[in-house]
């Protein structure tokens, strides 16, 4: 077990600190970049150039590998220039969704790895060190005691781990529950059947951050850089692994500074983070999506950093600062 753990930790010493942003590509109007539906797929530049004037710090990029993913979303050929350029991707596999659920999975288990398949002989175009969070929120409808699914996650590790180079690999698990608390020990056991297996091999455990008005009170969502504390300290002490916040989303919608407000203090907790093997975070989106959709209903359009005509939230400038 030391052994595993001190290669692990070999591993992890080659990536620096996380900082990353959801988002591939956008329109460029005006020296500024604005959501990518205002120009045609064609006329569409990838986010870096954004990044490296406004946001120095990020060193990373989210992109979603969903069901219906299609290569020339995000050409090999664009992810290793902005690799060469200093981003690591950090690709989110996603292929059951929402639509999760023990039947689900049994009855589309073989067009999974079949997806999978297809991923990996794209990962290997990928030249250079890349990050893969595997079936972000599974612990849902049912599936956080499952052991099956414990075992497609470790099946899926290391067809992955066996077949792309400088590649690390995780499952993420939701952070469901009672959000009035810090410390949920309850929720946090009940998906500890579905990790049995997986936490083992795996690099790293990430777990995911989602708060809006439309669903939460401010007092939940201001809670939220406690309960990252709280639940990297769980997982990092019942795994021995370490921990990565796939994704933070805080809408905007209705509340113009709780993205702010959140970040701020979530940047005082870092320093504990970090001793604690963190490897960073990233913000959900990097600009608004005025077409997404989804459990949050119209916040859903308010994840990002920027809005979707290009200009800075109020966050941006607290993110900007964070190392």
């Amino acid at each position: 077990m030391r052994h595993i753990l001190y290669t692990i930790l070999l591993h992890i010493a080659s990536f620096a600190f996380i900082i990353s942003v959801g988002g591939f590509d956008g329109c460029y109007k005006d020296g500024k970049i604005v959501y990518k539906s205002q120009c045609s797929y064609k006329q569409r530049k990838d986010i870096s150039t954004s990044l490296h004037k406004e946001l120095h710090n990020v060193n990373s990029f989210t992109i979603w590998i969903t069901r219906d993913w299609k290569e020339e979303w995000y050409p090999a050929k664009t992810v290793n220039a902005m690799i060469q350029k200093g981003y690591t991707p950090v690709f989110i596999f996603y292929y059951f969704a929402d639509d999760i659920s023990p039947s689900f999975v049994k009855k589309h288990k073989n067009r999974y790895f079949y997806a999978l398949q297809r991923f990996i002989h794209y990962l290997q175009k990928i030249k250079g060190k890349k990050i893969v969070v595997l079936n972000p929120e599974y612990n849902e409808n049912g599936m956080s005691s499952s052991k099956d699914f414990d075992l497609v996650n470790v099946t899926s590790i290391i067809k992955i781990k066996n077949s792309v180079k400088n590649v690390f690999v995780g499952p993420c698990v939701g952070d469901f529950g009672e959000y009035t608390k810090v410390w949920d020990q309850h929720n946090w056991d009940a998906f500890a059947p579905s990790l049995y297996f997986s936490a083992k091999v795996a690099d790293f455990i990430a777990f995911q951050e989602m708060r809006a008005l439309t669903r939460n009170t401010k007092k939940e969502i201001l809670l939220i850089p406690k309960r990252i504390l709280a639940l990297t300290t769980y997982l990092w002490k019942k795994y021995h692994k370490p921990t990565l916040l796939a994704y933070l989303a805080i809408s905007s919608y209705k509340a113009p500074s709780i993205q702010t407000q959140v970040l701020q203090e979530l940047k005082s907790y870092l320093p504990i983070l970090k001793e604690l093997d963190f490897l960073g975070f990233g913000w959900f989106n990097y600009i608004d999506n005025p077409d997404h959709t989804g459990y949050f209903g119209t916040a859903e359009k308010y994840w990002g950093l920027k809005t979707y005509d290009g200009k800075n939230k109020e966050s941006l400038k607290v993110f900007a600062t964070i190392k």
